[in-house]
């Protein structure tokens, strides 16, 4: 069965439209299989099934900047919908729903959020009215978005702050709050010393990839140096992600076994066993898994995802008893989902190991917006306020193990406001922060590359390729200043 949609851009019919990041989605916001293509003037978004279904896509809203939105899911018929609103319709609901979570309908000092709230409403009410002139329900629903944008925002940062003051009060912000991901193989001593000034605390890739690149070879010289100079200065180290199944961490010699699971436990098994031991002194923390549910490479059914996490975090347990254990969700919106055969949703994957019984001790999640990599699009302040309460109710703490967005971004993975660079990065990692670190159970916030010397995320480095520091330092350190707790280093 068939979605379909009529776009409409500033009140005009739009006849040509290419969608970009286009996914089926189902209930929950998890996207699942389905096609979405344009033709004949109208969007359209098919399933197997007949089921309702919404759409996700990356929408621009002008000068507020271009981001993944989504639709309700809409029942199909022979009669197209008006995407603009749809969309619409969806950012009210949502706020509906946040408003009640957060409780803030009846909350002081909220009038003229309320106010803003009710701009909104009449706006769309006045849409619904308009069904049968198109171009006017468009436009309606076009000013509609806009005050609901804003409105979700200021939304998010208002619980932000109020649930920061409660962290202030209670001292509970966490002592070691903001961190990096280095690149072992830069052996700049001017890199170190900058990760040593500006971090408190690392987290350390240990790539299988990198490690073993053939299956009887464990290269470690380099990353042996790094972890004797943080041993020296004190520095707290979370190692890992150990076993990551997605593309660019495993080694080629292992794709001979993605069909036969025993082997390809076992060999990630002897894998961790080798690393842990040898590290095991200097590791605070280890990231023992990350992105099983997202892998693309090896078809693994949910029993094997869940097997495999439970043997290799006792594992760690077993060699490195007086470290915490972390089990990471990649892709936490679920694009990956959308493939033919992906096995479970994110939240679906943490919910269970969290209940499970494995003895792990935190989640750790990855998150980077503003790159056309699958599950990086550009997404709100308030859509990842939402997606971080999915947490709230696992029972375990959650370290951002990779936060990222860059200095410059293309077109394609969606704007910023005015559109990325130094400075709005910068100020992205200043209001995203807030709301992360004002929700309880968030222990830290670590950014994903610590320079632009790593190609992860180009122009996402905390300094460039040059080793100067961009304005995204001095961001990093307020937020030190501000919301950690000192401590003295060796």
């Amino acid at each position: 069965m068939t979605l379909k949609f009529e776009i409409y851009k500033n009140g005009e019919r739009v006849r040509g439209f290419t969608p970009i990041d286009a996914l089926a989605v189902g209930p929950e916001s998890v996207p699942w299989t389905g096609q979405v293509a344009f033709k004949d003037d109208l969007l359209h978004v098919s399933r197997p099934e007949d089921h309702a279904t919404a759409v996700s896509l990356l929408w621009d809203i002008g000068q507020r900047g271009a981001y993944q939105m989504e639709t309700t899911r809409l029942p199909p018929r022979a009669k197209p919908y008006i995407l603009n609103v749809e969309l619409a319709r969806f950012r009210l609901m949502k706020i509906v729903q946040k408003q009640e979570d957060w409780n803030l309908f009846d909350f002081p000092k909220t009038e003229k959020l309320q106010s803003t709230f009710r701009e909104a409403q009449g706006l769309f009410a006045q849409a619904l009215a308009h069904l049968d002139k198109p171009d006017v329900a468009a436009k309606l629903a076009d000013r509609s978005i806009e005050v609901s944008f804003d409105l979700s925002e200021e939304l998010a940062k208002f619980h932000a702050e109020l649930l920061l003051n409660r962290r202030r009060t209670t001292n509970s912000l966490p002592r070691h709050l903001f961190g990096a991901v280095v690149d072992w193989t830069v052996q700049s001593p001017l890199y170190r010393e900058a990760v040593f000034e500006l971090c408190d605390f690392v987290v350390l890739p240990m790539p299988w990839k990198t490690l073993q690149p053939s299956e009887d070879v464990f290269i470690s010289e380099q990353l042996d140096e790094w972890v004797e100079a943080l041993a020296k200065k004190r520095m707290l180290v979370i190692a890992g992600p150990l076993i990551d199944l997605t593309n660019d961490s495993v080694p080629d010699w292992l794709y001979i076994w993605e069909h036969d699971f025993d082997t390809l436990r076992d060999l990630a098994y002897d894998f961790v066993r080798k690393v842990v031991s040898r590290y095991r002194r200097a590791v605070t923390a280890w990231n023992v898994t990350s992105g099983l549910h997202a892998a693309s490479n090896f078809s693994l059914s949910f029993e094997q995802m869940i097997d495999m996490t439970r043997l290799l975090v006792q594992q760690v347990r077993t060699i490195a008893p007086s470290s915490r254990s972390i089990v990471t969700v990649q892709q936490p919106f679920g694009e990956y989902h959308a493939r033919p055969n992906a096995a479970v949703p994110p939240m679906l994957y943490a919910d269970m190991v969290a209940q499970s019984g494995i003895q792990f001790d935190a989640f750790g999640l990855e998150l980077t917006i503003g790159s056309t990599q699958r599950g990086s699009l550009t997404r709100d302040l308030f859509q990842l306020s939402c997606m971080l309460d999915k947490f709230s109710t696992l029972g375990k703490p959650v370290f951002l193990t990779g936060v990222g967005a860059p200095d410059h971004a293309a077109p394609e993975a969606g704007r910023l406001r005015d559109g990325y660079s130094p400075q709005r990065q910068a100020k992205w990692l200043e209001e995203f922060s807030r709301i992360a670190l004002s929700k309880p159970y968030i222990e830290n916030i670590c950014w994903s590359n610590f320079s632009d010397l790593s190609t992860k995320l180009p122009g996402g480095g905390l300094l460039d390729d040059s080793m100067q520091h961009k304005p995204i330092v001095g961001a990093s350190q307020t937020l030190r200043e501000t919301l950690g707790r000192p401590t003295k280093k060796g």
